[in-house]
């Protein structure tokens, strides 16, 4: 039943989103033909990651292992019972499903995991996002971000999971997916009006899609700094361009989103 499933989303990705999924697959080849090096990565185990990550709270844990093993159903049933019981939504977005995605991109970071594992992994993780969201309700808004993932790059995971953390610390967030122009960004920058836009790719080969769009909101909007993350981002990295914040991770984000909104300049986190 459940390779029909992982199937089943293969094939609505190829029909559905052909662009990303021939890119996902000369991915998976040049991953099997070793071009990514993963044997010279140091490896940990399952159950390391596991306990690295997972809440020592059974129920957290709970959720967090059935986004892991893509179990959208379970995730769903258990995150509502929590929030029946009064669990903080924000609290559960961070601490119970999250992990679940985290364990599972690092599975794939290594070899272990596969481009559908993540896939249902996601889909899960966001079941349970929304059910937060709804009881978040309407919270006042704290101010407005766009979010992307750099042009050439198709992941969006980390994406998605920034963005739902953002919206529920309280900022809109314009959405504008992955694989986005540094000029489409700027554009929707002077639309929106927005404070800060949170970028981010998990490739190398992308990353001067950052830069790029880094140097084009200073010269037409020097007050909005990009807050750059994901996997081919580094402290360093960040620190060789100007109008850019490094950005560790989606709790990392909103505090630096915290700070911006008040008046703080992306020279002062340097």
């Amino acid at each position: 039943m459940r390779s029909d499933i992982v199937f089943e989303k293969i094939e609505t990705m190829r029909l559905t989103d052909p662009k990303r999924y021939e890119a996902l697959i000369k991915e998976g080849m040049a991953y099997e033909q070793g071009e990514y090096g993963q044997a010279d990565k140091k490896t940990t185990s399952l159950k390391s990651l596991e306990e690295s990550h997972f809440s020592k709270d059974v129920a957290y844990a709970s959720i967090s292992k059935a986004v892991l093993e893509g179990k959208k159903a379970d995730v769903v049933r258990q995150t509502k019972e929590l929030i029946a019981k009064g669990k903080d939504p924000v609290d559960l977005v961070s601490n119970a499903l999250m992990p679940g995605i985290q364990v599972q991109c690092e599975m794939y970071d290594q070899g272990n995991a596969y481009v559908p594992e993540i896939l249902m992994s996601n889909d899960a993780m966001l079941g349970g996002i929304g059910l937060c969201q709804e009881k978040l309700g309407d919270i006042p808004k704290k101010g407005k971000v766009i979010s992307f993932v750099a042009e050439g790059d198709l992941h969006d995971i980390g994406k998605n999971i920034v963005a739902a953390i953002m919206r529920a610390n309280g900022y809109q967030v314009v959405d504008m997916g992955r694989d986005v122009p540094a000029s489409q960004v700027v554009e929707m920058a002077e639309k929106e009006n927005v404070q800060m836009v949170c970028g981010s790719t998990l490739m190398s080969t992308t990353k001067p899609g950052l830069v790029e769009t880094a140097k084009l909101l200073e010269k037409k909007l020097p007050k909005v700094p990009v807050a750059c993350g994901g996997a081919a981002v580094s402290e360093h990295f960040v620190g060789t361009f100007d109008n850019a914040i490094y950005t560790k991770s989606p709790l990392v984000t909103v505090n630096t989103a915290n700070e911006v909104i008040k008046g703080k300049k992306w020279k002062d986190f340097r």
